[in-house]
């Protein structure tokens, strides 16, 4: 009997290290900077500005196998364009992620923070956010590459229910494809958490 309960431990150890999934996504309640900008691509209204809501999430290779790793983000059901419509970057030097070679091989975990950039709120709503928190730039003023810096995400998300309500009624997402070095390909997707 204790060699029958022996072999089943020993084979679900073993079961379980072969389905171990080759990397573990961990969305971070992030302490990144909230910022307007102006409305680069004027495609709603020209009374609008685009507010960057970065999120950050920790990844851990699980596996040496890893030959490939892409990130596919998905906003209000549409599958945004990289590098336009969003950046990747290394929360430890801040540096644009284009692609994720370099990161393949490391045990250790890489904490990217993404800054999507298709989130308009209109002029009056932004001032209005300005004066809340004590900022005194002018919008009137803001040019393409300005940025206006407000406050940690962590703190934004509780203090403007409004904004944040709106952004959380449809399921945002984000797919983290990986490829095996023998061909396989593994999906994980991750709700975003507004």
């Amino acid at each position: 009997m204790k060699k029958i309960i022996v072999l089943v431990c020993i084979s679900c150890l073993i079961n379980s290290c072969k389905n171990r999934e080759p990397i573990l996504i961990e969305e971070i309640d992030t302490d990144e900077i909230v910022t307007i900008t102006y409305n680069e691509k004027k495609i709603h209204s020209k009374d609008s500005v685009d507010i960057h809501f970065p999120k950050e999430f920790k990844i851990v290779m699980n596996s040496k196998n890893i030959i490939a790793l892409d990130i596919y983000y998905v906003i209000n059901k549409k599958m945004l364009a990289d590098v336009v419509d969003y950046e990747i970057s290394d929360k430890k030097n801040t540096k644009p992620i284009l692609t994720f070679e370099s990161y393949l091989s490391s045990q250790n975990p890489i904490n990217i923070i993404i800054k999507e950039r298709n989130y308009l709120i209109s002029k009056k709503d932004a001032e209005e956010l300005l004066k809340r928190y004590n900022i005194k730039q002018s919008l009137d003023k803001l040019k393409f590459g300005d940025t206006i810096k407000l406050i940690p995400y962590n703190h934004f998300r509780n203090e403007n229910n409004k904004i944040i309500n709106d952004l959380k009624r449809v399921e945002d997402s984000i797919f983290f494809r990986v490829t095996l070095n023998k061909g396989e390909i593994f999906v994980k997707r991750e709700k975003i958490n507004w």
